[in-house]
């Protein structure tokens, strides 16, 4: 059991172009609510294990409002947060929390560069976020664990925007393909206050590498509560996990 702070941020996404956007055209957000602690005491890197709340804007007045709200997905390993210049993250609460790694989410990864689902996979556990401590797992009992990457702000910008078209795909409200998916993280990124001054190929590498995975991640509100998080000890019954 650790002893961490767990910090809770806004957020700023009012550079995302939601009015370019097929489907989002009508939001106008100015910041996501999120959490993070330190991941120093489990994994002996400087990174943070950070969540994403399906709250924004004004929907928060408190810390507490957020105990009991819906992520917009699992957990990701991320850098920490930016607190200074024109894309700085405002911190607005902390609480100290005792946490065991086992609390702590099981992530996926893939041996093959396409990562497809007969690709060789994994997933890491207890914070032990390395490909050395990697178990050997089949496709269908990690495919809704989040990816161990390592997310920075304008990643986790990104992730908003193809969570929110993820359910309007869902819901019929407008048909992508993957290529028209990558062609929206493009824009997204290009607008991203951090990557300004980035090169093109940067840009387009970062879509590549990044969009097929978030695809593959299914919506964390159709992620039955007991797998959130944790490789499935059961197999798919009928298409769904169960």
């Amino acid at each position: 059991m650790k002893k961490v702070t767990s910090s809770y941020y806004k957020l700023p996404v009012g550079s995302i172009p939601f009015k370019e956007i097929p489907s989002l055209e009508d939001i106008n957000y100015e910041y996501v609510y999120c959490k993070s602690f330190p991941l120093i005491d489990f994994m002996t890197l400087d990174f943070y294990l950070t969540s994403v709340y399906a709250a924004f804007d004004n929907e928060v007045e408190e810390v507490q409002d957020l105990q009991n709200r819906e992520l917009l997905f699992g957990s990701v390993v991320a850098d920490k947060f930016l607190t200074r210049g024109k894309a700085k993250c405002i911190k607005f609460g902390s609480i100290e929390e005792v946490i065991s790694a086992e609390q702590l989410p099981h992530l996926r990864y893939c041996s093959n560069e396409n990562r497809q689902a007969d690709g060789k996979w994994f997933y890491m556990k207890d914070g032990h976020y390395t490909i050395l401590s990697g178990i050997r797992s089949d496709f269908d009992k990690v495919k809704h664990l989040e990816a161990g990457a390592i997310y920075g702000d304008n990643i986790i910008r990104l992730r908003i925007v193809i969570e929110f078209l993820k359910r309007n795909v869902k819901d019929g409200l407008v048909e992508l393909s993957e290529d028209q998916y990558k062609e929206i993280a493009y824009k997204v990124l290009c607008s991203d206050p951090t990557l300004l001054k980035s090169d093109d190929t940067v840009i387009v590498d970062g879509v590549n590498n990044w969009v097929p995975a978030m695809l593959l991640t299914p919506l964390y509100s159709e992620i039955p509560i007991k797998y959130r998080g944790k490789v499935m000890e059961l197999q798919q019954v009928g298409g769904k996990i169960t």
